[in-house]
């Protein structure tokens, strides 16, 4: 109870950051939009023609063109919302440092990285392709093996983004440094400590019962309860991603610049890293 009231405290904290300045909900939206065309682009001319656009027809592909294909569709949906999480990040951090932040200076911070950007977008993809490969592969025991891998991954690439988006570092050393910041400050719990998800899939649990009861019925009321979960899901889907860049970005403060963001405690974001 206490992790999920640490957690509860910081998605207050950064929800009260999301208030000062609420356009930053446009970045999850335009990641996501952009996201879908990318999808679209991509099954819909499958579905209708049988065809991979730019590769051709999978069952005459060979497994290496098919992972090749495989990997391009994932690396280019990881791209878009690294490039749109580190531009929520870039605007945090300028928020909370007290400046007057505007879409086009993160977005151009960005757009002045995005060399390095890319290449942790390879580096970060090939990570969990390889990694998602192994565990459809493996059984019970080699997933949790996998699983554990995968936490380790997401603490210790925790800050690659503000260290590679402000401090202009590569993406082998925002790694490196992000490795060294865990490794002092952050003990190996820190992930529980923050887990938006599993808060965000708590306060869904009653809204998605509650629609599944409604879709039961006939008629219209199986499009209502339709569109409600659909629009939980996408509410609480854009607030966690939003919230969470918040977050790191006041991590990133905290370790990097030894400030408390407003809006935040020291107590909360060292209940969240220890």
């Amino acid at each position: 109870m206490k992790r999920i009231s640490n957690t509860w405290e910081l998605i207050k904290s950064s929800f009260r950051v999301l208030m000062e300045d609420k356009k930053m909900l446009l970045f999850p939206l335009l990641s996501g939009i952009c996201t879908l065309i990318i999808v679209a682009s991509f099954f819909i001319p499958a579905f209708v023609t049988g065809f991979i656009p730019f590769l051709g027809d999978p069952d005459q592909m060979s497994n290496t063109a098919l992972y090749v294909s495989v990997f391009c569709f994932y690396f280019i949906n990881y791209f878009i919302v690294l490039f749109f999480n580190s531009a929520a990040v870039a605007y945090a951090i300028d928020l909370m440092r007290g400046g007057s932040p505007s879409f086009g200076a993160a977005f151009k911070k960005v757009q002045s990285r995005i060399v390095p950007l890319l290449g942790w977008t390879v580096i970060a993809s090939t990570v969990g392709l390889i990694l998602n490969t192994i565990e459809n592969q493996s059984d019970k025991i080699g997933r949790i093996v996998i699983a554990f891998f995968g936490l380790s991954w997401t603490i210790i690439s925790f800050l690659v983004l503000p260290i590679l988006i402000v401090e202009g570092k590569g993406p082998i050393a925002s790694l490196s440094e992000s490795v060294r910041m865990v490794k002092d400050v952050w003990a190996e719990q820190l992930v529980g400590h923050f887990s938006f998800g599993l808060l965000f899939g708590l306060v869904l649990i009653p809204v998605a019962l509650l629609s599944f009861f409604v879709m039961s019925m006939d008629g219209l009321f199986m499009w209502a309860g339709l569109a409600l979960l659909l629009a939980a899901g996408i509410t609480a889907g854009v607030l966690q991603w939003i919230l969470q860049s918040i977050f790191m970005g006041a991590v990133y403060l905290y370790v990097r610049e030894d400030k408390v963001p407003d809006r935040f405690s020291l107590s909360q974001i060292d209940s969240a890293m220890r």
